[in-house]
């Protein structure tokens, strides 16, 4: 592979920046689904849904991504994110 075909950390950068809006967007489709229930519900569904639907890959990406700022997501997915399970283990 040559030089010029190797991605650029800028180019790096702008990937992973679109993959972590593309996460926050999901997020939000789901926080969508829920908004009608109660938040007690909605919360730990929302949560329960990214635990259970999301590769690790993606739950370790979206919680690196919003745990330190979360003022992108929808108010809902910002209560749910402490329930999200981080990736275990190797």
């Amino acid at each position: 592979m040559s030089e010029a075909a190797l991605p650029t950390s800028e180019a790096r950068d702008a990937h992973k920046a679109e993959q972590c809006e593309k996460l926050a967007r999901m997020a939000g489709q789901i926080a969508d689904f829920f908004k009608s229930y109660p938040d007690a519900q909605a919360v730990p569904a929302i949560a329960d849904h990214i635990n259970q639907f999301w590769s690790r890959r993606m739950r370790e990406d979206f919680l690196a991504a919003f745990t330190s700022d979360s003022q992108e997501l929808q108010p809902l997915v910002r209560r749910a994110l402490a329930l999200i399970r981080p990736a275990r283990g190797g």
